[in-house]
């Protein structure tokens, strides 16, 4: 199965996810995952972790994480429906800018995975993830790449890119309603394979940090802005209502 992070990455931004949305909220707040890998060829491969709560619920943090049994129990018949409005979620949600141009999301290829390290599904997962993967190639001459993520997407995004194979350490987070900043394609001569730089661990731990600390930084401007619209429809005078 193809994985958005190291099981080590993703072990480590999945505790301090639940740490800190355990302070916040019963129940843990949804976001969305996107790694973007570029090659050298000019190909692209999108890979999208998605809770399905936020295509379950308008308001996806009025749910419990999704358990296996909801994902195995269901019928193939009703996998297909599920993989389906995972599909129209995904592409009413995601738009690809090359170069400012926006395009469609292309179809995805759809299976579900452990929320909790992003393994194959088992029967005692406690939260039910699914994998999205897109694949295209890039317009000609593009030079940048951007997510344009609708405003009723329901959740936070974290964006990460890796161009022939080295991946941006900076993760980008995007809300509804915005774009992310525009990444630098840059085009790869073919060349023989490279020994292993030595600071690539000393990379990895870097990245394993920033991850967790935009994981955190997401749950609470998240959680922040919930409770701020809360506030204000409670506070809401009988008049404003009417106007």
């Amino acid at each position: 199965m193809h994985r958005i992070f190291s099981r080590r990455i993703i072990g480590a931004v999945f505790l301090t996810f639940l740490a800190v949305a355990s302070t916040v909220s019963a129940h843990v707040v949804p976001n969305m995952t996107v790694e973007a890998e570029f090659d050298s060829t000019g190909g692209y491969t999108l890979r999208i972790n998605v809770d399905p709560r936020t295509f379950l619920a308008a308001e996806p943090t009025s749910l419990p994480p999704v358990p296996a049994s909801w994902y195995l129990e269901q019928t193939p018949e009703q996998v297909a429906a599920t993989h389906e409005k995972a599909q129209q979620y995904l592409a009413r949600s995601l738009g690809l800018l090359f170069d400012g141009n926006k395009t469609i999301l292309p179809a995805c290829k759809i299976q579900a995975m452990d929320g909790a390290d992003n393994t194959p599904l088992k029967a005692d997962t406690q939260e039910v993830h699914l994998l999205a993967t897109a694949s295209g190639h890039l317009p000609a001459q593009s030079t940048t790449f951007q997510v344009d993520f609708a405003k009723d997407a329901n959740t936070s995004l974290i964006l990460l890119h890796s161009m022939a194979g080295k991946t941006e350490l900076r993760p980008r987070v995007v809300f509804p309603g915005e774009t992310s900043p525009p990444f630098q394609l840059k085009v790869v001569a073919a060349a023989a394979p490279a020994a292993e730089e030595p600071s690539s661990k000393a990379n990895q731990f870097y990245l394993i940090v920033a991850i967790s600390v935009t994981c955190i930084i997401v749950i609470v401007g998240w959680m922040l802005l919930s409770h701020y619209r809360h506030h204000h429809r409670a506070h809401r005078r009988p008049g404003d209502r009417q106007m």
